[in-house]
């Protein structure tokens, strides 16, 4: 899908979205655009394009609509016939946007119209609870898994003290409407109390999903039932056994009211001693700027390649070149972090993670960004490391 803005003296700017379909150059009229649907229901659950016999081809890439094909009585009908590519892919577009504009049938299609008034029912079913500052969301399903299969959100478990020596932090990233509304923008507060209070109440957290010694599973996010259902299948093969499932949030309450007056014991701060050529925060160019990223982009590249090659002081070099461009994405100081790891030189390891921590807090949220999950974890690592190295 692409996004093309034109100008008109009459209208002004005028956005549109190109269809989804692409071409694949064929000057053939043999193409139509077909539809699946639910025979009972008459519901139509997939638009597509094609020649000869597509529409009766196993596809692939459609999970959804196959899994639909198995278990419901659907059927086929042709939406047009004898079109040249272009025409089909003109008018798989406006059916898909009919659908989406006048009906309430769900598609599955990945891809659909950009200004269709509904998206593909991938998002959390219409019957998901909202979400609540300070309140755990829910383990959510799609709108097409909630309609087609029956599957119901489902509540985190409640947390017992038991399960949670042994822990496992699953955090693959964090939605912003999650980020903003459930924690208020800061996630670290929540996430570094927890962690804090674990560590001084005993408890072990672990860095493997499917640890033999794996006490429970403590998500940062929300997630689809969908997805934890397959984790606890390969969890019952693997371990035998069902693993609690906790929200981060109902952990914290749980610790909060069972070790809310633990003294949290805190190691002084170590002395760092840091030497680089780095230039100070306030001379780096094109700070949140589309150009620090275009400058800095390629010569990251050339880092990373240096870097693998084992060139560790010329991949430093094109980083303090990135970085004063203005390129600050995560993978220029996960790649600072790594290369420090590997030279042991823990002092620039922990000041390039905590100038990473600096710049990210001053995001939108204030320090909530989900970039600060894996910078924090990675510099309680490297202070542990820097501890050691000291002794």
């Amino acid at each position: 899908m692409s996004i093309k803005i034109s100008f008109s003296k009459d209208e002004g700017f005028i956005i549109s979205g190109s269809p989804v379909g692409t071409s694949s150059g064929s000057d053939k009229n043999d193409f139509y655009v077909y539809e699946w649907f639910i025979k009972e229901t008459g519901e139509i659950f997939y638009v597509g394009k094609g020649r000869g016999k597509r529409y009766q081809a196993f596809h692939d890439r459609a999970y959804d609509a196959e899994k639909i094909r198995s278990m419901y009585e659907t059927g086929t009908r042709f939406v047009g016939e004898n079109l040249t590519e272009d025409e089909a892919i003109e008018l798989e577009d406006a059916e898909m946007m009919r659908i989406l504009n006048d009906t309430n049938d769900r598609l599955t299609n990945r891809i659909t119209p950009l200004f269709a008034d509904r998206d593909n029912g991938y998002g959390r079913s219409p019957d998901t609870p909202t979400l609540e500052f300070e309140k755990a969301p829910v383990l959510y399903a799609s709108e097409i898994e909630n309609h087609y299969y029956g599957i119901k959100w489902r509540a985190f478990d409640e947390p017992l003290l038991e399960n949670l020596d042994g822990a496992f932090f699953i955090q693959k990233g964090i939605s912003q409407d999650v980020l903003g509304i459930v924690y208020g923008g800061d996630i670290e507060r929540y996430r570094s109390e927890t962690v804090a209070l674990l560590k001084a109440s005993g408890k072990k957290i672990l860095k493997s999903k499917f640890a033999k010694s794996i006490g429970s599973w403590i998500y940062i996010d929300d997630d689809y039932v969908t997805n934890v259902d397959i984790a606890q299948e390969r969890a019952q093969n693997e371990l035998n056994r069902r693993i609690p499932v906790y929200h981060i949030l109902n952990v914290w309450k749980a610790l909060k009211d069972a070790y809310g007056d633990t003294e949290i014991k805190t190691d002084s701060p170590v002395e760092l001693h840091p030497v680089n050529t780095r230039v100070p925060l306030v001379q780096i160019l094109h700070v949140d700027s589309s150009i620090g990223f275009d400058n800095g982009y390629p010569l990251w590249e050339k880092a990373d390649s240096l870097q693998k090659a084992g060139s560790l002081n010329e991949s430093l070099d094109c980083l303090d070149q990135a970085r004063y461009q203005g390129y600050d994405a995560p993978v220029l100081y996960s790649t600072y972090a790594k290369i420090y790891r590997k030279l042991k030189d823990y002092d620039n390891e922990i000041d390039i993670l905590q100038e990473a921590i600096y710049r990210y807090s001053q995001s939108e949220f204030g320090g909530s960004s989900a970039k600060l999950i894996w910078v924090r974890e990675r510099l309680d690592k490297s202070i542990e490391l820097k501890r050691k190295q000291m002794k």
